[in-house]
């Protein structure tokens, strides 16, 4: 009897597992604590809704600082991005920003200024 394609994968992690004693990262299972949030003691802007912050997975991944945005047009211009590269794009104070999703796929939170106001972008 022929096993499955998917069956015999599965058994061939298992037993990668069982030989290297490492599980992925999705079978380790367990719980992953927040950080506390940081939260100033000042009064906070109109129009925010204590009600709606959310704490969860604050400190788990590392936040990227953009400092130096670049036109994107330049950017390709340039050759230092392909065409066909995935980006976020989201509207800012000072137009329009992109944010490349390989980045955001490690850091999965992004924060800078555009146009005198803060912005920050999740993914």
């Amino acid at each position: 009897m022929r096993a499955r394609r998917g069956f015999a994968g599965a058994v061939a992690m298992v037993m990668a597992v069982a030989l290297t004693g490492q599980a992925p990262a999705s079978a380790q299972g367990g719980f992953r604590e927040s950080l506390p949030a940081d939260l100033p003691d000042g009064p906070a802007k109109e129009g925010f809704d204590i009600d709606r912050f959310s704490n969860f997975g604050n400190g788990w991944f590392e936040t990227f600082y953009v400092e130096e945005p670049e036109w994107l047009r330049t950017v390709l211009d340039e050759g230092r991005l392909e065409p066909a590269t995935r980006v976020l794009v989201f509207d800012t104070a000072d137009g329009k920003l992109a944010l490349l999703q390989e980045q955001m796929s490690f850091h999965h939170l992004a924060q800078g200024t555009a146009g005198g106001k803060d912005w920050l972008a999740t993914f």
